[in-house]
This record gives C-alpha cells, sequence and structure tokens, in this order.
C-alpha cells in the first residue's frame, strides 16, 4: 500500500526520520508514483514535474561542461557519453518497482559513478549533482539515506573546488563546503518530508470530514424516506379504517336491510326485481369496499421478506375472493429498494383480477435472477385488450398505466400478455 494509500485507508504512517530507517516513507512502485500528488502552494516543486527538473539540469551541466572542458575532441565525445548514458539510465529506472532497497542501491551507486566521470572530465558538467538531494530524500530514510547524500555531497564538494585534483588544496575549505552541502541536503530533505507529512495528515483529516460529512448526508436522507414511508402508510391505514368503518359498514348495513324484507310481501314482480337488483348492487359495493380497505393495508416489508409478503398477500385474497391461487419462488431471494413497488403492483393486479377477470386459478411467480427480479401474475379469466387500457377505470382507480408508473419511479418495466377469453399475464421487472 502506497503512502497516500495508508493516509486515507486511516492507517497512520510512522513520523518522518532522518535517523532511523522508516520503510513505510520509501518508495512501493514507480519513483514519485506512489507520493503523494502535492502541487503548490503545499510545494514549490510538484512531484509530477520533478523527471523535468532533472532532465533540464542535465542539459544545463551538459552546456557548461562541454564550454569548460579542456582537452580535444576525444574528451567532449567521451563527456557527451557520459551525460548521455546518465541521462538515459534516470530514464530506466524511472521504470523501476522500487520497492527492494537492493534496486535503490544500484539506481543511486551507477547514477553517483557516472556523475564521477562527468567531474573528472568537466567540474561544471557535475551540477546535475544537485538533483540527488531529490533522489536520496524519496529513496531511503535513516543510515542508508545519511550514505547515499554523504556520497553526493562528495560530488557537489569537488564541483565547487574545481575537481578531484583540488579536494586536498585546502582541507578547511573542502571540510566546510562538504558540511554545508551535507546540512543543506538533511535540511531541505528533512523540511519537504514533513511537508509532505502535514499535507498528509491534512487530506487524510479532510478525506474522513468528506466522508463523515457523506455518511451523515445518507442518514438524514434514510431518517426523510423513513418518515415519508412511516407517514404513507399511516395515512393509508387510516383511509382503509375509514373505508371499513364507513363504507363497508354502510352497505352491511343496507344489505340487511333488504335482506329483512319477507319476499311474500312483495306482491309486484317490478318492485321484487329492483329489491333484488339493490341487494346485488350491494354486495358488490361491499365486495369491492372490503378490496380497497385490504389494498389499503400496508404489508410489512420491515418485519418479513418480499415472498413472505407475497404469500401473506395470496393467502389473504384467495380467501376473500374465493380463488385458488399459487405461489412459486425460484432463486436466491433477497432485499431491494424495489419491493413496495412490486408489492403495490401485485395488490392492483389480484384487485383487478378480482373484478374483472372472473378467474378460477391465479399464479403468482417470484423469480430472482442475478441482476433483475421479475414478478409474474397469470389468471385463467375472460382476459381483456391491453389496448383499451390507457387511462383510469370506470371505477376510478388507475390500473395498468398506474403500475407502469410505479415502476418506472424504481428503474422498472411492466409487461401485459392478454386477449379476450385467454386469461392475462402481469410481468414486473426490477433492478435487484
Amino acid at each position: 500500500m502506497t503512502g497516500s494509500e495508508l493516509w486515507t485507508a486511516g492507517y497512520e504512517l510512522p513520523p518522518y526520520s532522518l535517523w532511523r530507517r522508516t520503510r513505510e516513507w520509501e518508495p512501493r512502485g514507480r519513483w514519485l508514483h506512489d507520493r503523494p500528488q502535492v502541487e503548490w502552494p503545499d510545494t514549490l516543486f510538484s512531484v509530477t514535474r520533478m523527471p523535468w527538473l532533472l532532465r533540464l539540469l542535465l542539459i544545463v551541466s551538459f552546456v557548461l561542461g562541454q564550454l569548460t572542458i579542456d582537452g580535444g575532441t576525444a574528451r567532449r565525445l567521451l563527456f557527451t557519453g557520459l551525460v548521455v548514458t546518465l541521462w538515459a539510465w534516470i530514464e530506466w529506472w524511472q521504470h523501476w518497482d522500487l520497492a527492494p532497497l537492493g534496486r535503490r542501491l544500484i539506481a543511486v551507486g551507477v547514477q553517483i559513478s557516472l556523475m564521477a566521470g562527468i567531474i573528472a572530465i568537466s567540474p561544471l558538467g557535475g551540477l546535475v549533482a544537485w538533483t540527488q538531494y531529490v533522489i536520496c530524500g524519496t529513496f531511503f530514510t535513516g543510515p542508508v539515506l545519511i550514505a547515499a547524500l554523504s556520497a553526493s555531497c562528495l560530488l557537489l564538494t569537488t564541483v565547487q573546488v574545481g575537481g578531484f585534483g583540488h579536494l586536498d588544496d585546502r582541507w578547511a575549505l573542502t571540510g566546510g563546503l562538504f558540511a554545508l552541502n551535507a546540512l543543506i541536503g538533511l535540511s531541505s530533505i528533512g523540511l519537504a518530508n514533513r511537508r509532505e507529512e502535514a499535507v498528509l495528515r491534512r487530506n487524510a483529516t479532510a478525506g474522513r470530514l468528506l466522508a463523515e460529512q457523506r455518511r451523515n448526508s445518507e442518514l438524514h436522507q434514510q431518517l426523510l424516506d423513513q418518515a415519508r414511508a412511516a407517514g404513507i402508510g399511516e395515512e393509508r391505514a387510516r383511509l382503509a379504517q375509514d373505508l371499513h368503518d364507513t363504507v363497508a359498514q354502510g352497505l352491511v348495513a343496507v344489505i340487511t336491510q333488504l335482506e329483512a324484507i319477507d319476499d311474500d310481501r312483495l306482491t309486484d314482480a317490478e318492485t321484487r326485481r329492483r329489491v333484488d337488483n339493490a341487494k346485488t348492487l350491494a354486495r358488490q359495493g361491499l365486495g369491492e369496499a372490503r378490496r380497497a380497505v385490504h389494498a389499503l393495508r400496508p404489508i410489512a416489508l420491515v418485519r418479513a421478506t418480499l415472498p413472505n409478503a407475497i404469500n401473506q398477500l395470496l393467502d389473504t385474497w384467495s380467501d376473500v375472493n374465493n380463488v385458488e391461487a399459487t405461489v412459486i419462488i425460484s432463486g436466491d431471494p433477497r432485499p431491494t429498494p424495489a419491493d413496495p413497488a412490486l408489492i403495490r403492483v401485485a395488490q392492483e393486479s389480484l384487485a383487478n383480477v378480482a373484478r374483472h377477470a372472473r378467474a378460477r386459478h391465479v399464479a403468482v411467480n417470484l423469480d430472482y435472477l442475478e441482476d433483475q427480479v421479475l414478478l409474474d401474475i397469470h389468471d385463467d379469466g375472460v382476459g381483456f385488450d391491453p389496448t383499451c387500457t390507457a387511462g383510469p377505470s370506470e371505477h376510478g382507480g388507475h390500473g395498468l398505466p398506474g403500475m407502469a408508473d410505479r415502476l418506472r419511479s424504481v428503474g422498472g418495466t411492466l409487461a401485459v400478455e392478454s386477449e379476450p377469453g385467454g386469461g392475462s399475464v402481469i410481468s414486473a421487472g426490477v433492478p435487484g
């Protein structure tokens, strides 16, 4: 796991240290690719632009070296070959997986050797050694960093005194320059990594705050949805109770009064016919009222799975309407956000069968596919023409269009197959 991934995953990287080896601060993968992508104003040089800084210093070193070489064409060609080889080597190891410490040691060792050869020919050509601060600081920690940085500082000191032949001219000056270079290197590496640590910590904190904010928003939305669903359920239950206590009970009273009339006293055939029609209409109205009450009573999906809710619905419906009904469940049942919509579709479909189909048998199939849930309701009734159901029914319901709208709101679809005298099939499919 990279350094930035460790922080965003909630794992606290150990504090950066110049003096002890801390593997979590060393490369994992290609150079700089696992580093935090810090940009201005958090850093002067973006890690994504660092390779271009190396290339620019190589070009500057090559030009200055060529201008200051003492010697003929052979030395110039050798100098050019070493610079090109160094450039190619830097480009080559940037594609390595640098997690193994040995690879980093090889990369830096070859690089220092090539720079030493360049400085031996032309000291100013060794200005590219400044890049060793960046490379060592991102390659190593602890004692290995101190050793690699010391070798790099020796190269920089050699450039500053004018070549390897002048290192022992003034020991005090050489030692002072070496110490200054080491101090600059250690300070710049320490400050850069401390800054990186602060940015990582800040980004991790911001990421956690954003995640908590998203979680709070989701919880708020869940509470709103639960409150809305509870309100709808309570209102439907109230309407069901009102229908039961008023309309249904009133129709029961009407039927009772009509049945109390002695047929022997109805000597007029027309009066008897009208009383019989009133009884029939009252019984039909009572049946419609009871079906409406049943449809309004919510199925407790919170306490029951969709298959259980379908079974309960069909058992009650079959008893009320005296129609044989079967349920077939296939696949691996699982809860989906569209379960309430499927329940309402089943209720509406069964209510339509009770009103219009005059069916003797109803079969309900609930199929759980890999990414979809299908609900099919078959009946062997009189059937109908699906093209004639575009609007509300004569009883005030919205039938098939209402079911289709309900399914579309949850990303589902509705299909209808029927013909007069051939029964009907209502098929609902939702994502699952």
